[in-house]
């Protein structure tokens, strides 16, 4: 249900980092790893509970996080005063969902609403003039579940009411 998309080409990432500067450390390894293979969005602090048994601290974390976003290896996703991450997509518009009750972010693949985004960004770049890198669009909402949830609730304290 919080499924992320897996469409990066893990084969560069060596190359992105040894191009800008940076070593392949087995941290970083082991943060991307854990990013790829998660199949939700994680925030720093869940990064860390993913690799801390590998002895890597959580500044480790947070040092890596900035590089692997600075080279472009990975994207921050900003929503609701906490930063999600996920490795970063080439041409490919994100719209995430993120729940309001439960902090949970989703891919949104809708091809209405991604057609919808490619026009926007064509008319800002018309508008412009602008060179637009990437696209984030992050909703607010209360997900399936949560709302599930509000629901039964709602409808036993009914019940008492009576």
């Amino acid at each position: 249900m919080y499924m992320k998309k897996k469409t990066t080409d893990i084969s560069n990432l060596s190359e992105k980092l040894i191009s800008n500067g940076y070593k392949i450390t087995k941290q970083r390894c082991e943060i991307i790893k854990a990013i790829y293979e998660n199949s939700v969005h994680m925030n720093a602090d869940e990064i860390y509970k993913k690799v801390k048994h590998k002895k890597i601290g959580l500044s480790t974390v947070y040092r890596n996080l900035m590089i692997l976003e600075t080279v472009g290896i990975i994207k921050r996703i900003n929503a609701a005063n906490t930063s999600y991450y996920e490795l970063q997509t080439i041409g490919e518009i994100d719209i995430h969902a993120k729940c309001i009750r439960c902090n949970k972010i989703v891919d949104i693949k809708k091809e209405k609403l991604e057609e919808n985004a490619k026009k926007l960004i064509k008319n800002i770049k018309q508008e412009r003039g602008s060179i637009i890198n990437s696209a984030s669009i992050v909703l607010s909402v209360i997900c399936e579940k949560c709302k599930s949830e509000i629901i039964l609730n709602r409808d036993s304290n009914k019940g008492r009411d009576g």
